[in-house]
């Protein structure tokens, strides 16, 4: 029978069985300092070197990755060494990766994470915290309480608000539309209990075309009927404004409909654009329904003093989408969502009490029975949203806060807004691209090019133009020295800057106009 204290089946033992310090510490730290050293080849080797890894084709990647089977290979039957497994990751990984970090990488929202988020995120795996129950995780439970009291402050909240942390804006947004189902429509119809079924049906909810797929989504997953989102044109600038929701609400009450809520977008997928919050918040409270805001994206401008007005009013909200693992540049995955009435969530979630879980339930209902040696105000994040187990997401962040400060993430917020800005005013003065809006709102850039001029571009075909968009954005792809996504604003083809990036500059933004014209010349030749 093996020694546990001592696994000699394994080629090094003392990174298997660590609690002898005099065996361990210094093997794990010559570990971390190989594992560091992995990190910092794939940054500088490859991440600052090119935005897209090769190659990036889909079937060709696979071929690479996979071998000649095509397919994943059957799982590792012996042990082996960390090095060699560290060496896999450099060989077969790093160098086909997408790279946040290159200074031309514009895709997605996807930021290069900051040091101090790095390290939140592996003190949080050392620590292993489950912040489900209190006592899983007691000091994880607060850091994250800590953590959504600020969420919370950036809002706008006050006394009586709260949140839960999540995978990311998808799940915030599901949690959004559940408390909209269960704690909202409850209360305007007068039910003793959470609606579904068929009386789910005749509600509506109200939300732009630029709201993110997520809000559909949850409604579809929560049980609604399809027609139960209703979808109110942005304005020409992508915004939703009060007075076309005020219009579909009159003409649903008045074919006998219940409106329920209104889902709004700060800093939307697309465009960046910004709902009117202040013009929602207005019929909102005037047509008693939840407004929610998925500021996912945007919520961060507001700790810019510069450009904190961009998102207005996100205080008068029921419920905010916050994703710090945009614009707060964390590591993934976090979100979060915040409620002004803290209370709410429990009400949704907090009914059913799993036995293994007696210690967090505190008194039953009605009976003030302790089920376990819990209290009716311990903090159980199980009680407030969909996950049991739930990975200690809070610490990174709260690191990250400490490190820079409000005043931090202003300054690096306030700095893409400006590379943004020069890069809408390059776009302007050129004959050769066009924006669309004109002017971004926050840090996304949506912009197409012009094949041999506004003149000679205007006498093609619009089809042949949104080709040339889409080859373009796969040439940069190809060439590595830069990385955007594309999208379709009024039935056309563009290509979409997110500019999330803390290491890029305006020579940056520049160069990537200029290879865009090369590449331009290229593909349209």
């Amino acid at each position: 029978m093996s020694d546990p204290a001592r696994p000699d089946w394994h080629p090094e033992p003392e990174l298997i069985s660590i609690r002898d310090a005099a065996t361990s510490r210094d093997a794990l730290r010559d570990a971390g300092a190989a594992i560091w050293e992995t990190a910092l080849d794939y940054v500088y080797d490859h991440a600052f070197v090119r935005a897209m890894g090769e190659p990036i084709e889909y079937d060709a990647l696979r071929s690479v990755f996979f071998g000649p089977s095509g397919g994943p290979a059957p799982a590792p039957n012996q042990p082996a060494a960390l090095q060699s497994v560290l060496e896999e990751f450099s060989t077969r990984v790093a160098p086909h990766t997408v790279s946040a970090y290159h200074p031309r990488s514009f895709g997605y929202f996807t930021p290069p994470p900051l040091l101090a988020s790095v390290a939140g995120e592996i003190l949080a795996q050392v620590a292993q915290q489950g912040i489900d129950i209190w006592h899983a995780g007691p000091i994880g439970a607060f850091v994250e309480e800590e953590v959504l009291r600020w969420l919370c402050d950036l809002v706008g909240y006050g006394a009586g608000s709260f949140g839960i942390l999540t995978s990311g804006g998808v799940m915030a947004n599901f949690i959004a539309m559940a408390l909209v189902r269960d704690v909202h429509l409850p209360a305007v119809r007068g039910l003793a209990a959470p609606p579904r079924g068929r009386s789910l049906e005749g509600v509506r909810v109200y939300a732009s075309d630029q709201t993110h797929f997520s809000i559909g989504r949850a409604l579809d997953e929560l049980g609604f009927p399809p027609e139960t989102l209703v979808v109110v044109p942005a304005d020409a600038d992508f915004r939703l404004r009060g007075a076309p929701v005020a219009e579909a609400i009159a003409e649903d009450r008045a074919a006998g409909l219940q409106p329920i809520a209104i889902a709004a977008v700060a800093g939307s997928t697309n465009t960046g654009s910004v709902d009117r919050i202040g013009e929602l918040a207005d019929v909102a409270a005037r047509e008693g329904l939840w407004l929610h805001v998925d500021a996912a994206y945007g919520a961060a401008a507001r700790f810019s003093p510069r450009h904190a007005d961009r998102v207005a009013d996100l205080e008068r909200a029921d419920s905010v989408t916050v994703d710090p693992h945009k614009w707060l540049f964390q590591a993934y995955d976090l979100g979060g969502l915040v409620v002004r009435d803290g209370s709410t969530l429990a009400r949704a979630f907090g009914t059913r009490r799993p036995e293994y879980y007696r210690a967090g339930h505190g008194p039953a209902p009605d009976t003030h029975e302790d089920d376990g040696h819990g209290s009716a105000d311990q903090l159980n994040f199980w009680r407030l949203g969909f996950e049991g187990t739930r990975r200690w997401r809070a610490l990174k962040l709260w690191l990250s806060w400490k490190h820079i400060g409000s005043v931090g993430f202003g300054e690096l917020v306030a700095a893409n807004v400006d590379l943004a800005d020069h890069l809408s005013d390059l776009v302007a003065a050129a004959d050769d691209f066009e924006a669309l809006p004109e002017r971004q709102e926050l840090s996304v850039v949506c912009f197409r090019h012009l094949p041999g001029g506004a003149a000679v571009a205007a006498r093609l075909a619009p089809e042949s133009l949104d080709a040339h968009q889409d080859r373009l954005q796969q040439a940069l792809e190809r060439s590595g020295d830069g990385w955007l996504s594309t999208t379709r604003l009024r039935g056309r083809t563009y290509l979409r800057a997110g500019i999330l990036n803390t290491q890029s500059t305006k020579a940056d933004v520049e160069a990537l106009l200029e290879l865009l014209r090369e590449l331009g010349q290229a593909v349209s030749g």
